[in-house]
């Protein structure tokens, strides 16, 4: 029997339980019809897009028009009256955030976002730093044996870095600081633009919202995600000390290793792609990713009763079928129900660290042993 967990107030139609195989599951409070929409969600604590596609997506409502590059990037002038003592923006070089806009609405749309300067500032950064590092020839320092890895060694590796790294920052001057800075490309910079976004979020979400609950209680899969791929503990050492060394103080203070290891581990196993919107799902352009804590409690089936749709920046989850009270709600996390049982089996395992045993599975395995 599932009993209530400590996630609660989500949806009024559905209720999220602590299950028996020790898991989380959403179930529906009462009978529920057809096209209800159980969940929306417009509250993404971190997203970002893909570094390919950075000018051929809008960043405020996500559109995408077929690799067309978008008309509107930001300039100075959008942002010199939402400056602060506290932001530190110049005119002269600045690159624009690498924010692209598909009108000149969506970017004031996007610039209309409380204390959007902050967000701006630090995207500045890193922009400028990344310019800094693809001028540079540089041999990149071995990181941890690849060849095995454990959670002893993720622990051993995160204490050198509280023990060690960041007490000697803290002791330098901030232009000192800079020499510690370790050389990034583009996907480190891609994941640090994601970091600072949920650094950002954190930062101004109200400490008793539902959102931040639920973000606090998100599963990490960091264990299972960094032995699969043991390359991964270096990627988020280096994108950790990049973030440490460049943010502004106001974030800064608020980025611990803690913090940070569940906001990467937390994304690996909760966040939604943001996709090309366009009937045939072969052939879509995987966009980018974010992560909306509050719908991140579906699980999935490969008879999913509940579809997911992207509308702008908002996720929706609408029902695609009649469910009766107290009946699990999931969602297809991969777009793969066209699959062969074996081969969705596989991406699940492989993608997301669990042998799918939904009614479907069990079914179509029965017919091919």
């Amino acid at each position: 029997m599932a009993s209530v967990c400590e996630v609660e107030g989500i949806s009024p139609f559905f209720q999220v339980r602590q299950t028996d195989f020790g898991g989380r599951e959403c179930f529906s409070r009462v009978p529920l019809k057809e096209g209800t929409v159980v969940l929306e969600a417009n509250d993404c604590v971190g997203a970002c897009i893909a570094h390919e596609f950075r000018k051929e997506v809008c960043h405020s409502c996500f559109l995408y028009r077929n690799g067309t590059n978008m008309k509107f990037k930001l300039t100075y002038g959008d942002v010199a009256e939402l400056l602060t003592p506290e932001v530190k923006l110049s005119e002269k070089g600045f690159s624009g955030a690498g924010l692209w806009f598909c009108l000149e609405s969506c970017k004031l749309e996007y610039l209309k976002r409380p204390h959007i300067v902050e967000l701006i500032e630090c995207y500045e950064i890193l922009l400028r730093t990344l310019k800094i590092m693809q001028k540079k020839t540089v041999e990149q320092e071995p990181g941890p044996d690849l060849q095995v890895m454990s959670g002893e060694i993720i622990e051993c590796a995160w204490r050198e870095i509280n023990n060690s790294w960041i007490p000697k920052i803290e002791r330098m001057k901030l232009t000192k600081r800079l020499n510690e800075l370790p050389f990034f490309a583009e996907e480190e910079y891609n994941c640090a633009r994601f970091v600072a976004r949920a650094l950002f979020s954190l930062k101004h979400l109200d400490p008793q919202s539902k959102t931040m609950a639920t973000f606090r209680t998100l599963q990490s899969n960091e264990l299972s995600k960094i032995t699969r791929f043991p390359v991964l503990l270096n990627f988020q050492i280096v994108v950790f000390k990049s973030l440490y060394v460049l943010l502004p103080e106001s974030f800064r203070k608020d980025l611990s290793t803690e913090l940070f290891r569940h906001i990467m581990g937390s994304e690996y196993g909760n966040s939604f792609g943001i996709w090309e919107q366009q009937k045939v799902l072969e052939g879509r352009e995987f966009l980018g990713y974010s992560v909306f804590p509050r719908a991140s409690y579906f699980n999935h089936s490969c008879d999913p009763n509940i579809t997911k749709c992207r509308v702008g920046s908002t996720m929706l989850f609408t029902l695609n079928k009649d469910v009766p009270k107290d009946e699990p709600l999931c969602i297809d996390y991969s777009s793969l129900l066209s699959q062969p049982v074996v081969k969705r089996r596989q991406i699940l395992k492989e993608n997301w660290f669990f042998d799918c045993l939904c009614t479907r599975c069990v079914s179509e395995l029965q017919t091919i042993h």
